[in-house]
């Protein structure tokens, strides 16, 4: 299509949040990682896996490097497809009239820094590291973008909710030491501590408060406009204020940022028999709170607004001057609403708590493998279903997987997955993972359908590492 489109300034509006939020897209958590016994990754989603190597030891920088985008009920094909059938006003309109205030977009990225590992005398496995992760999540404010798309005109008598914006981005650096103890033949356990130094948080999601336009011929003007309960703001932490934002001190804030937390990470495995195995796990049950270069803005108060009435003919006062129409109502405006801004403000900010879950079956052959136990009886091939659900500021977050995992050679192991979460129901991911001696190298991806036009995906996600793995049998 050669001829430009003419866009108006609503839809240009509309848009800009289409791609704001397009920028808030992933999943949680990589499920392809989930109950691979064979990498140290596995520990990270849950640290009562059982796990089959002896020690690892990271590559810095490169053990875990890890990004995922999705997007519920949109995406970015909705809007730019070429199609001489509609034009892109019409396709925001229609895709923005499809979402609610419960479609959100969610961004999980992680990086590993440091990431080691043995095990002791007593049989214990002991892990630590240092990583960083992004998580954030922004929800679809319908009322808002009505309101900035059509205007109050076409919509008399609603009432437009603030409650609608809700988003939160939280940077984390991550210190961590874990032990997984393997309590008798069936039963592991295993639990995480962690300290947290808060990054950069940015949030604003606690307003409150609705506009409403009213049809009012007998007033001052045809329409009166409401303010009622507003409440909210949005809160940041890390830089200051929006003006004094630096990627500089960002980076520091990975180990002195002076607003640090603390959470647990706890998991099990249980054999039910040789066979089948149960596992759950419970990640980020923490805070962090933020007290070092904290900045909020913030709205709050109710105001009515029905018009200006003019005097006339005279537009001046007793003393000659021309009455401050204008700046009555700015004042009358100041006395009932209060727009401000705080610094050096404290609050607490509890981390993304995420639920995993897993049951697996195995089969095929029996391997001669160079397990930990000898005696310990192993199978070629594994399959089962792993459940995901993450706390979000409106509701859970969740996915089921089913996968089977298979080595392909002695070196050589795969992993296939087929998913349904909020953004698909036709996620299917692949895991690769080789080994040559203590080498290591690993690859996991998502959504692989979607790769021929990742435009009209709502979702994707992939990890890869390089690290050192090696048991003494």
């Amino acid at each position: 299509m050669n001829q430009k489109q003419h866009i108006p300034l609503n839809c240009k509006v509309g848009l800009l949040f289409l791609m704001l939020i397009s920028a808030f897209k992933t999943f949680a958590q990589i499920p392809q990682l989930y109950d691979a016994d064979y990498l140290p990754q596995s520990l990270m989603l849950n640290p009562g896996n059982e796990v089959d190597f002896d020690k690892h030891l990271g590559i810095p920088l490169l053990s875990g490097i890890g990004v995922g985008v999705g997007l519920r009920n949109v995406s970015v094909y909705d809007i730019f497809q070429v199609n001489e059938n509609t034009e892109i006003n019409a396709r925001i309109r229609a895709k923005a009239d499809q979402l609610t205030n419960k479609d959100y977009g969610v961004l999980h990225q992680n990086l590993e820094i440091l990431s080691a590992g043995f095990r002791n005398k007593k049989g214990n496995y002991i892990s630590f590291g240092w990583y960083e992760a992004l998580d954030a999540v922004a929800y679809f404010p319908k009322d808002i973008a009505t309101l900035a798309y059509e205007g109050n005109q076409q919509n008399l008598g609603y009432s437009f909710k603030a409650s609608d914006i809700k988003a939160r981005a939280e940077m984390v650096s991550v210190f961590h030491i874990g032990m997984n103890k393997k309590i008798n033949e069936r039963l592991t356990l295993g639990g995480r501590f962690k300290i947290y130094s808060g990054m950069f948080s940015a949030e604003s999601t606690t307003n409150t408060g609705t506009f409403t336009t009213y049809l009012t011929p007998d007033g001052n003007n045809f329409y009166e406009h409401r303010l009622a309960n507003i409440d909210g703001g949005l809160k940041i932490a890390g830089t200051g204020s929006f003006e004094e934002f630096s990627q500089s001190q960002i980076l520091q804030n990975s180990v002195f940022s002076g607003n640090y937390g603390a959470g647990i990470d706890l998991g099990f495995s249980y054999k039910l028999n040789e066979r089948w195995v149960v596992s759950g796990s419970l990640l980020d049950l923490g805070f962090i709170h933020y007290s070092s270069n904290t900045y909020e803005y913030y709205g709050e108060g109710d105001f009515t607004f029905d018009g200006i009435e003019f005097i006339f003919p005279s537009v001046v006062d007793n003393n000659m001057a021309i009455r401050p129409y204008w700046t009555d109502l700015e004042d009358e405006f100041r006395e009932n609403m209060t727009f401000d801004e705080r610094e050096d403000i404290q609050y607490t900010v509890l981390r993304p708590v995420t639920l995993l879950g897993g049951l697996s079956y195995a089969f095929g052959e029996r391997l001669d493998c160079n397990c930990l136990d000898p005696e310990e009886d192993r199978f070629r091939f594994k399959t089962g279903l792993q459940a995901m659900a993450i706390k979000r500021p409106r509701g859970v977050q969740a996915g089921l997987t089913a996968f089977l995992d298979a080595p392909l050679t002695s070196f050589l192991n795969t992993k296939l997955t087929y998913g349904i979460d909020a953004f698909t129901y036709t996620n299917v991911g692949f895991l690769i993972s080789a080994k040559i001696r203590s080498f290591n190298v690993y690859l996991a991806a998502d959504n692989l359908l979607s790769y021929s036009n990742i435009a009209d995906s709502n979702t994707a996600s992939f990890q890869i590492g390089f690290q050192l793995i090696s048991n003494k049998n």
